[in-house]
């Protein structure tokens, strides 16, 4: 079963790169033509890698979202908490059931940025919430700065959850769905920004190219090799 996750996870990657080559494109255009509106979302990524440079890399907060996202992945799935822990360096969720979305939840799941929207969306009942849009952008850029740069430490280290279903099957879910995650995240975060519909097609336009290339490259690879014989 795991030399069949490994074929797939295979034929998958050139998807990928395609698809995340789409998302980091669209992002970068939106970036250009914002004219500064969207600044103080980049000044939260920043502020949050100068705050693990120069002071110290937050694990406790990190490992807490990472068993929180194992828990709600698993409530999710229909299964009961037995048991949490959260400590200095390391915790442990257990679920009366797993499957790969509960596994790999908390690479993908930016618990803290949709925590900061959920607020925001709920304010926006009770009060005018254009004056916080601001601050709204900050915590936005910093909690995704922070998910990405401790996700990305994390990951450098050893992990169990990469095991249940090997390292390599792991990591291409695992970029798979930060790109569809991120790409509903922007949306989300930013007014008028980034069309999840251009996105999604623009995508499937250039995951096809890329097949069609590899494919027409493999074949032209074995007529030569047909000719040579």
């Amino acid at each position: 079963m795991r030399f069949l996750r490994n074929i797939i996870a295979f034929i998958a990657v050139p998807a990928i790169f395609a698809a995340g080559y789409t998302l980091a494109k669209n992002f970068l255009v939106f970036s250009i033509s914002s004219s500064g509106k969207y600044i103080p979302f980049w000044i939260g990524v920043l502020s949050y890698i100068t705050f693990q440079v120069v002071l110290y890399k937050p694990i406790k907060t990190y490992i807490f979202g990472h068993e929180i996202s194992h828990a709600i992945a698993g409530i999710l799935s229909g299964a009961k908490i037995k048991k949490f822990n959260v400590g200095e360096s390391s915790g442990s969720v257990v679920l009366t059931k797993d499957n790969i979305w509960i596994t790999l939840a908390p690479y993908f799941f930016p618990i803290y940025t949709l925590a900061i929207i959920i607020v925001y969306v709920c304010l926006g009942w009770f009060m005018d919430i254009k004056q916080l849009y601001g601050y709204y952008l900050f915590l936005i850029g910093f909690s995704v700065s922070f998910h990405i740069a401790l996700t990305v430490y994390i990951l450098s280290i050893e992990q169990p959850d990469l095991k249940v279903y090997g390292a390599f099957f792991s990591y291409v879910v695992i970029l798979a769905v930060n790109i569809v995650v991120f790409t509903l995240l922007a949306a989300l975060a930013f007014e008028d920004a980034i069309s999840i519909k251009n996105v999604f097609f623009q995508s499937y336009h250039n995951i096809i190219n890329v097949y069609k290339f590899i494919y027409n490259g493999v074949k032209e690879i074995w007529l030569a090799f047909q000719k040579t014989k």
